[in-house]
């Protein structure tokens, strides 16, 4: 990541704190929030004892367990045990029972098997209640499905309309010639060469930024960061220490197979200048259950917008139109459409 987006993404995450809390992908550990369990049992019962015996060993595994225990020689923790049965339509009462979240475990054998498990699960987070639903453990809340296409696709507009790979390509074409098959062959090599080395990159940022747990509020940062990046692609340019390398690169690029060498070469080179609202879109896509198929897709679909300036700047020469580029103008569109996605983004 290019020192510029590294600070934008350090101003927004000073708004809204660091969107790289913890480490590795896992969600919160069960031993470490409080969780509540109702155990009622009976003293003349010898499973309800053993069943006493193994909850004691799971109370030390699970520091912060609290289990009230209540022995139903007592009237009113016996009408309590009733009301929990009733609650859930079982007419049959039974014990040592435990009642977790919504769950109810019957007998010494049903205690034992289960209880960790559901305690792992987070099942626990709110005492029992013989009339509550018990909602999903708030750290655990399932992810949505698909990442919003039309953010993803306005951060691809954004990131294609950045004059920087149009200018390089053009420089490319007036070093190539007037062969028309010259500028055919070279200009789709140097394009593709772009287009496979932006998806490899993306991918790999991808899979490197899945490591991490983001936290909820992953969404506000990226659209606060893509205000900000507006706000920078109105004078963004090359680096200057890039420039030579390129102008090289683009000298040697005089067959297909170097222009396609120089277009990934190139691609990386740039992207300090055109890499912003790829890392943001690939940050957004971490917050979306996605396999690696679904992932493929949306950066192809996401590079495939990425090169359509490019195409279109080749078309237009292949049938003798020099195009003239608007910099200025090509920007402030970019900039505009990065505005709008994180007002979007925000928004959400």
């Amino acid at each position: 990541m290019n020192k510029t987006l590294a600070a934008l993404l350090v101003v927004a995450a000073i708004i809204f704190g660091s969107p790289f809390v913890g480490s590795v992908h896992s969600s919160v550990d069960a031993k470490d929030i409080h969780q509540c369990a109702y155990f009622f049992y009976s003293k003349s019962c010898y499973s309800c004892v053993q069943a006493n015996d193994y909850i004691k060993t799971v109370e030390t595994k699970y520091p912060l367990l609290e289990v009230v225990r209540y022995e139903i020689g007592n009237k009113t923790n016996y009408e309590l045990l009733i009301e929990f049965y009733n609650s859930r339509n079982i007419g049959t009462y039974r014990w040592p029972v435990v009642f977790i979240g919504n769950e109810i475990l019957v007998g010494k054998e049903e205690i034992q098997s289960r209880l960790e498990p559901l305690l792992d699960n987070k099942t626990g987070w709110v005492c029992p209640s013989p009339n509550a639903t018990v909602p999903p453990y708030p750290g655990d809340q399932q992810q949505p499905e698909e990442p919003p296409i039309g953010i993803i696709a306005g951060m691809a507009f954004a990131d294609s309309m950045n004059p920087c790979a149009i200018t390089v390509l053009l420089l490319l074409i007036v070093a190539i010639g007037t062969s028309t098959a010259s500028v055919w062959k070279t200009g789709v090599a140097y394009i593709a060469g772009n287009f496979v080395a932006y998806l490899i990159i993306g991918f790999g940022l991808f899979n490197f930024l899945q490591q991490f747990e983001m936290p909820t509020y992953l969404n506000k940062v990226i659209g606060v960061a893509a205000i900000l990046l507006a706000i920078y692609t109105l004078f963004s340019k090359i680096p200057a220490q890039s420039r030579p390398v390129i102008k090289k690169l683009i000298n040697k690029s005089t067959t297909a197979p170097l222009a396609f060498l120089a277009g990934a070469a190139i691609s990386a080179i740039e992207l300090p200048c055109t890499g912003g609202p790829y890392f943001l879109a690939l940050a957004l896509m971490t917050q979306y259950e996605m396999g690696s198929a679904e992932v493929l897709t949306y950066l192809l679909f996401y590079n495939l917008i990425f090169v359509l300036p490019l195409v279109a700047v080749l078309l237009l020469w292949g049938r003798g139109i020099a195009p003239r580029i608007p910099k200025n103008y090509i920007r402030i569109v970019s900039a505009a459409l990065m505005f709008f996605v994180g007002i979007v983004i925000l928004s959400i």
